[in-house]
């Protein structure tokens, strides 16, 4: 009996090994022709799980962040006012124990919130704003016209075609969102913002470095606002009435960071270490 039984697990201990090592194999072969989704990296993926709570998209092509907000961010069920209709009420938000800014598909974004609002209440769910040139990175691949940028009023979270390569939905039109930046004096990151126009050239953080009263085809005819004196925060994106100056490249510099209207509002990241 302790023949048997040896034997067998010796046959099954085999059987492991040659299994891994043809996986590995397979592996390297599908590595030198580039090409992903092998054997063994299925095996292992299959026992992974998201390192990102519920309503965030875990992404590695950001390094300074983990994970993304996929809708515009709402008021947690713990919030006084669910869709909020001034400052004041998305004060008495972020000032109730329990309410933060929750991603959340088919719910009404939360709008009338001013920037250092929307700061604490990603700050109350553990996360952050993104920076804007994290912003441009999460929501490229977009596709404008997909998006809700020719409408009446916000609609609620998870446009279908409106998402980007990352798997964020609505960074383009519905409501602009806040991002974590300071414009003094029309200068951002030490250089001087261009006059307000239509987009003709842009940084690697997909910021107008020049331009237009003509509109560019290059960049899909979106708009850039900045004003010479004074400090601004900064809205990406569009809101669901900017028609075609909404877009990737769409960006106001000069709002207030008081400013709040029924067409803006924000989503967060998450930094996991």
């Amino acid at each position: 009996m302790y023949v048997i039984r040896h034997t067998w697990w010796k046959v099954a201990f085999v059987l492991t090994g040659a299994l891994v090592i043809t996986a590995l194999g397979i592996d390297a072969a599908d590595t030198l022709r580039g090409e992903g989704g092998t054997l063994l990296s299925q095996v292992i993926r299959t026992k992974q799980t998201s390192v990102c709570p519920l309503g965030m998209q875990q992404i590695d092509t950001i390094p300074t962040l983990t994970c993304i907000d996929q809708y515009e961010a709402s008021p947690s069920q713990d919030c006084t006012h669910q869709e909020p209709r001034s400052v004041l009420q998305s004060e008495q938000n972020v000032g109730t124990a329990g309410c933060h800014a929750e991603s959340k598909e088919s719910a009404i974004p939360w709008t009338y919130i001013s920037l250092t609002q929307a700061q604490r209440a990603c700050a109350q769910a553990g996360k952050r704003l993104p920076s804007a040139a994290e912003w441009y990175r999460l929501a490229l691949g977009t596709n404008s016209a997909a998006c809700i940028i020719n409408a009446q009023g916000v609609a609620k979270t998870g446009t279908e075609a409106c998402i980007s390569a990352a798997g964020a939905y609505d960074t383009i039109g519905n409501v602009w969102e806040w991002v974590d930046a300071q414009v003094t004096n029309n200068t951002y990151n030490d250089r001087i913002l261009p006059e307000s126009g239509h987009v003709s050239s842009v940084d690697a953080d997909g910021i107008a470095i020049t331009t237009s009263d003509d509109v560019d085809s290059l960049y899909d005819g979106d708009y850039f606002w900045s004003k010479q004196d004074g400090v601004s925060g900064m809205i990406r994106g569009g809101f669901y009435g900017s028609e075609a100056d909404a877009g990737l490249y769409a960006l106001n510099a000069s709002v207030a960071m008081q400013f709040t209207a029924q067409g803006v509002g924000f989503r967060c990241v998450k930094d996991v270490f």
